[in-house]
């Protein structure tokens, strides 16, 4: 069997999802495998980011199987008569399902999901409550103190003004 045959009979034969199924499948063992290795992060880091990333391919990996199975469901709705066109639908439609899993959903379902999943198992309370500020706690501004030069007269510290400074630097405009 040549190499184009081989090509021809995969893109014919496989499914546009399986392989990134396959790679979310991978990276959900491989990458909290690979941070909990790395021995320069601190213990309660690594255990943190590879339990994030394990979520978050615990995510990927079904919708990346799902939504495409669900858009060639679509292709049925289009209703088009030719067998070799609908079948070219379906697999397109597979296609940018699995284009809009990985762009829109997966980003989405994580967002909303991978945080509290997070705050839930590290029992961190609700950040909803203002933050209290101390008022009644004094702080002392120490103002500049002047000097007395050789001729008696006083010297304050110089500050800065706006008007000290020029204009210079990138031309913006004409």
């Amino acid at each position: 069997m040549s190499l184009k045959n081989t090509l021809i009979y995969i893109g014919k034969n496989v499914k546009p999802y399986w392989p990134t199924v396959a790679v979310a499948s991978a990276e959900l063992i491989f990458r909290p495998t690979f941070t909990l290795m790395d021995k320069k992060s601190p213990s309660e880091t690594k255990k943190y980011t590879a339990l994030r990333e394990g979520i978050t391919e615990l995510i990927a990996a079904p919708t990346y199987l799902a939504l495409p199975v669900l858009a060639a469901k679509a292709s049925d709705l289009l209703k088009i008569k030719d067998a070799k066109a609908a079948k070219m639908a379906k697999h397109n439609l597979q296609t940018v399902g699995t284009w809009t899993a990985a762009l829109v959903v997966i980003p989405g379902l994580c967002s909303a999901m991978v945080k509290p999943f997070m705050d839930k198992i590290y029992n961190k309370k609700d950040k909803n409550e203002p933050a209290k500020l101390d008022i009644t706690s004094k702080t002392e501004i120490e103002a500049p103190k002047p000097q007395i030069s050789n001729t008696g007269s006083t010297v304050y510290p110089q500050t800065i003004s706006l008007s000290a400074f020029q204009n210079r630097g990138m031309k913006v405009g004409g």
